[in-house]
């Protein structure tokens, strides 16, 4: 009899989730994330909130959005992000949920 096992993960998705778990190993992308959680924020605000320098919050703002886990929009010359890919928050609210459950 064959085996009618669905797999969650295939091969083909080894690279892309690869890449995702890589952009998002980086505590200072997740404290943008957490930062962003409550709706859209200038470049400013990410840094007030975050307590990172203006050029790293801007280099981990630009792989987020390399990544379509942020985007923004220009007003003047401030950009504005907001999180784009709301399936990350699920991603990491399940792997906090099952760290605090095993600890």
């Amino acid at each position: 009899m064959a085996n009618k096992t669905k797999f969650i993960i295939t091969e083909k998705d080894f690279s892309p989730l690869s890449s995702k778990f890589k952009i998002l190993s980086e505590e200072s992308r997740l404290k943008i994330l957490q930062i962003l959680q409550s709706g859209e924020k200038s470049v400013k605000e990410i840094v007030e909130e975050s307590g990172f320098l203006q050029a790293n919050v801007s280099k981990q703002l630009k792989l987020l959005n390399d990544f379509n886990i942020v985007q923004f929009r220009t007003e003047g010359k401030q950009h504005f992000y907001q999180i784009k890919d709301k399936q990350v928050l699920k991603i990491c609210r399940i792997i906090c949920e099952s760290s605090r459950e095993n600890a």
